[in-house]
């Protein structure tokens, strides 16, 4: 299971004119209308509650008017505060940053054939992908498992050693390698045993003897997806 980095409030100086504050401005401006603060459900539910006793001791010609409430949030803070921690959110260029440190991974609006691209990924970054799908498929014997999975640590390293704009469709080829690695442990375990199924115990030689230039030389690339050709072993002989 991957860790995150967290948020923390920005802690340098304040330039008015960055992107980084506008963001952060814009966010503050939207949740507090004229300058007021926004109402939580609570602070509705007891406003609405007095408003209702108010209306009851009226009905019943009882003094209402020294019935009064004051909602203070304990969280409540100055606008500079606010704003500092809603520019912790994003980076200098005003992109948002998202819980593993990394920008420029916000989908926010875009249409999905923005970044279902393939381009070209690192081989550091696929091997490093392949030993972590080989390791995982071996220990939860072919079960992905969102517990015990590394793929996090792996997309993150990987997106912040390229350049901001390459990372979605980088992730995205990446993802493509991930599942032709999957597919091609799948199929080699079932080659030899038939039967098995996912979540049984398997040879795990059958897949450590597998190479990433092994899968990778039966990937066929599409212009957003992958597809594998069949292993030379399971061809069908008329």
């Amino acid at each position: 299971m991957s860790m995150a980095v967290g948020y923390k409030p920005y802690t340098g100086a304040i330039n008015t004119n960055s992107a980084r504050y506008k963001r952060a401005k814009a966010m503050y401006d939207e949740g507090h209308p004229n300058g007021e603060a926004t109402k939580s459900a609570a602070e509705v539910k007891v406003e609405k509650d007095l408003q209702n006793l108010k209306m009851l001791k009226q009905m019943l010609g009882q003094k209402y008017d020294d019935l009064d409430l004051k909602f203070k949030n304990p969280l409540e803070a100055d606008e500079e505060t606010f704003i500092r921690n809603y520019m912790g959110l994003f980076d200098e260029d005003g992109d948002f940053v998202n819980p593993y440190g990394v920008a420029g991974m916000d989908i926010t609006g875009k249409d999905p054939s923005e970044f279902h691209k393939i381009i070209d990924v690192s081989e550091t970054a696929r091997q490093d992908m392949f030993d972590e799908t080989m390791r995982h498929f071996i220990q939860e014997k072919g079960v992905a498992n969102g517990d015990t999975t590394k793929r996090t640590e792996v997309f993150t390293r990987y997106q912040l050693s390229v350049k901001k704009s390459d990372r979605l469709s980088g992730t995205w080829t990446l993802g493509q390698y991930e599942r032709m690695y999957t597919k091609a442990f799948y199929e080699a375990v079932r080659e030899a045993n038939p039967n098995w199924q996912l979540g049984q115990p398997f040879d795990t030689s059958i897949v450590r003897n597998i190479t990433r230039e092994d899968v990778e030389n039966r990937i066929v690339k599409g212009d957003s997806e992958f597809s594998l050709k069949p292993r030379a072993s399971l061809d069908i002989k008329a």
